[in-house]
């Protein structure tokens, strides 16, 4: 009886599989198994250890409960109120969608506040709350925040508080109508009076930059509008951002995704050249606003692609204030200190001053002024898909836009004036012309 032939279940060995190869020119059925578990198995590993270290940096840099808690626990006692408190603590209308933040002390997140009427959509909005003294183990730290007003204090020892605090951050000068104006956004019920809660509330809101440079631009169009707050957590209207300059491609995928793919997806991504030019005229408005306005001179100190944002009209919407320095702030931060040289006259990311050689220390007057930075980052936002009738002249205006420079040229405000004014004027020249006007579903690139 001859014996039965019991196939292989197992490879015997690389030698072998390397002369079947040879002999047949075929890889082995059994080396693809063993390479497609290992290229599954790879993957598995790679995404989880991805899984893990999103859902770790979500733990660490996501405070959405504690921070709601805090909040909520504040506002039933009495300690704090607001226009939103009801909404965010009782009848829980305020939904959180997505974390934005980047660090665990400054909570950002997107979400909407629930329509109560029939038919109507949610308003969204962006949620944000500083919560760096919360996080300290020190609970004298985390009880300072609403410390202020004191127990007893009256409207005009307030309004007194408020103006003190207003020339320490915006120097001398007449602040009425501001602080007027900060005054009946804390008078939540509208009776002309503000209780102490309602005080501490304001007082808390206003240490953080962000919420006290709303306060002072509140009349722009240019900053989202506030929709509300509770205690020293408040909420904006939500501005898009991420598709400004395209799409930003995960850690690893961006790594490996050569410059010039990058730039062939943005483009499909990014908004349409005369959208783009309607959001640079946004931007340039914005420049004018802050450029020695009624509430002092202020200054971009850390201005990023991610400070800009817009709305569906393609209308600008500044929505990173923490870089908004007033002028006052800059000269008592840099004017004691020793320098040889500009660049150790430094403030944040993009404020730089200019060192005095004789008494070597740094003055007031900014390098950079606010235009130089923003152009900056419109050069290749603006010159890339540019119309060939207007891109040349539009380089050149963006050439001199970059080279504005306060410390070789004495006369820098004008040369500012000269170039802002000749930017916009050639960009609205595109734009309110009829071949380039902004026409929602079509695309000039």
């Amino acid at each position: 009886m001859r014996p039965m032939h019991i196939p292989a279940l197992v490879c015997r060995g690389c030698f072998h599989c390397t002369k079947y190869a040879l002999q047949t020119g075929r890889v082995p059925r059994t080396q693809l198994k063993v390479k497609h578990i290992l290229v599954i198995w790879s993957f598995i590993f790679v995404c989880s250890w991805m899984g893990y270290l999103k859902y770790s940096n979500y733990v660490d840099l996501c405070r959405e409960h504690a921070m709601t808690t805090v909040i909520c626990d504040r506002y039933r006692k009495g300690v704090i109120t607001g226009s939103l408190c009801e909404e965010l603590c009782e009848t829980k209308i305020i939904i959180f969608s997505k974390c934005l933040s980047h660090l665990p002390s400054q909570q950002v997140y997107s979400g909407y506040i629930k329509a109560t009427e029939p038919k109507k959509n949610p308003k969204h909005i962006i949620i944000k709350h500083n919560m760096e003294k919360f996080l300290s183990q020190d609970p004298m730290v985390r009880e300072a925040v609403y410390n202020k007003p004191e127990k007893g204090s009256s409207m005009d020892d307030f309004r007194v508080m408020l103006k003190a605090y207003l020339e320490r951050r915006l120097g001398d000068g007449d602040y009425t109508d501001l602080m007027t104006r900060i005054i009946d956004v804390a008078d939540i019920n509208y009776d002309g009076k503000v209780t102490l809660a309602e005080a501490k509330t304001m007082w808390a809101l206003l240490q953080n930059s962000e919420f006290f440079m709303m306060m002072v631009l509140k009349d722009s169009d240019h900053i989202p509008k506030l929709e509300g707050f509770c205690g020293d957590m408040f909420i904006v209207e939500e501005a898009m951002v991420d598709r400004v300059y395209g799409v930003e491609l995960p850690g690893v995928i961006n790594m490996a995704v050569p410059n010039s793919y990058k730039q062939s997806i943005d483009q499909w991504f990014t908004p349409t050249w005369p959208q783009k030019a309607h959001i640079a005229v946004g931007m340039l408005e914005f420049i004018e606003e802050i450029f020695h306005g009624s509430n002092g001179n202020l200054y971009m100190c850390d201005l990023t692609e991610h400070s800009i944002g817009f709305t569906e009209k393609h209308e600008v919407k500044v929505i990173n204030f923490a870089n908004l320095v007033p002028e006052t702030t800059l000269e008592q931060v840099l004017r004691e200190r020793h320098c040889t040289q500009n660049t150790d006259c430094s403030y944040a990311e993009n404020c730089i001053t200019i060192c005095d050689h004789n008494t070597h220390q740094c003055t007031g007057q900014v390098v950079h002024p606010n235009l130089q930075k923003v152009c900056v980052l419109l050069h290749m936002f603006l010159l890339r898909g540019a119309p060939k009738d207007v891109k040349l002249e539009l380089e050149e205006e963006l050439e001199k836009c970059l080279a504005l420079d306060a410390s070789k040229n004495s006369d820098i405000q004008l040369e500012h004036s000269l170039v802002l004014n000749s930017l916009k004027s050639t960009l609205w020249k595109q734009i309110s012309n009829e071949k380039f006007g902004y026409i929602p579903n079509k695309k000039s690139r």
